[in-house]
């Protein structure tokens, strides 16, 4: 993490172990690329706080009269910004809100244009912290495929019930369906709050991480800690033929051998592992079992190489997991983990970034390891 990222993020914690204010904003507006020698015009600006179990608050169109619509909108913004200093105190959440077309500074420079006065108060840099940027720093810029405020909510089981694409809500804007627009951005701004509060409690589900486990008295990536179970197994598979007094030795010689070693290094770390043994006429008639860590949203499928098993049969099979877990009420990161220590697959990493490519889908993420060394 960086030192600016690392800073922000320490206010923050201390600001929620104060209980200081914090609240979540966002905003709806007409078309970006429309607006012509104005600033464009804005239709509804939520706001939710973090501390008071997401209470929400609106300025929107949809609850204004007036003459005009640059009359109503006019009203919006400054009631939005009297809201700003009557919490002058508060730290403000937000996802992108930091460029000259789409921020703060776009709000303040359209209540200029339709008014010719100043807002009342203009929040300080040091109060805006912008929620994409402080995960991006922390989980690396790929942390969820592109949209990513869509695609994280999404992975988050976060509600998207009423959510509306920003496209859609110009386009609702323009027929004034205001309310529409009105119930999509108080989503958007209760899903910023409930992302930080998953960020900041370690349980943000990213396309690398499914939070994080205690252990010894340290915090360690859920996920991380599989894949370094993973790696380290074929240490432990050695370990377990050399026995005491001459006693039967432990082998590992099959997919279910290789799946009891790591459900058993896998108990020391979770408490809850679960077998998940797949219907017939889903797997084809085969009997496969995965696990499943449910305290995580972590699905484990675990696949040992043999000469059948080519890259594109290990591909088919991963999108059939995939599609399967999609749909799990209880599943938001599936885990592949084929042992290769033979070496039967070419080229392990770049067939553990096409794999995982090829297998992104909204909803759930995938991660692939192959273990071959």
């Amino acid at each position: 993490m960086s030192g600016t990222s690392d800073i922000q993020v320490q206010v923050l914690k201390q600001a929620m172990d104060r209980g200081e204010s914090i609240w979540a904003v966002h905003y709806a507006s007409h078309n970006l690329y429309k607006a012509k020698n104005e600033p464009v015009a804005v239709t509804c600006i939520s706001a939710t706080s973090v501390n008071d179990h997401g209470s929400n608050v609106a300025f929107s169109l949809s609850d204004i009269r007036g003459d005009s619509r640059e009359d109503r909108e006019s009203i919006l913004l400054e009631r939005f910004f009297t809201f700003l200093d009557e919490h002058q105190d508060a730290k403000l959440l937000h996802w992108n809100m930091d460029k000259a077309d789409y921020g703060f500074e776009a709000l303040a420079n359209r209540f200029r244009w339709l008014t010719g006065k100043e807002p009342q108060y203009r929040p300080p840099s040091d109060r805006l912290f912008d929620l994409d940027q402080i995960i991006t720093e922390q989980y690396g810029e790929s942390y969820v495929p592109h949209p990513k405020f869509k695609n994280l909510v999404a992975l988050n089981r976060v509600s998207q019930r009423y959510w509306i694409s920003g496209q859609d809500e110009a386009e609702k804007a323009d027929k004034e369906d205001y309310t529409a627009i009105q119930r999509s951005t108080s989503e958007k701004a209760r899903a910023i709050a409930q992302l930080f509060s998953g960020f900041m409690s370690g349980s943000l589900v990213t396309s690398g991480s499914a939070g994080s486990v205690e252990f010894a008295g340290a915090q360690i990536d859920a996920v991380k800690l599989i894949l370094q179970l993973a790696n380290r197994m074929l240490y432990v598979e050695r370990s377990l033929k050399k026995r005491h007094s001459q006693r039967p030795t432990l082998e590992v010689t099959d997919e279910y051998d290789v799946q009891d070693l790591l459900r058993s290094l896998l108990v020391v770390f979770f408490e809850d592992v679960r077998e998940e043994t797949w219907s017939p006429d889903y797997a084809g008639g085969a009997t496969r079992i995965d696990f499943t860590v449910p305290d995580y949203g972590i699905a484990i499928e675990v696949k040992k190489s043999r000469e059948s098993l080519t890259a594109r049969k290990v591909g088919e099979e991963l999108l059939i997991d995939r599609d399967k877990y999609a749909v799990h009420p209880n599943v938001s990161h599936l885990v592949c983990v084929v042992m290769d220590h033979d070496g039967r697959l070419a080229n392990p990493r770049g067939l553990e970034r096409d794999l995982m490519r090829e297998s992104a889908k909204e909803g759930i993420a995938v991660t692939v390891r192959i273990v071959d060394r």
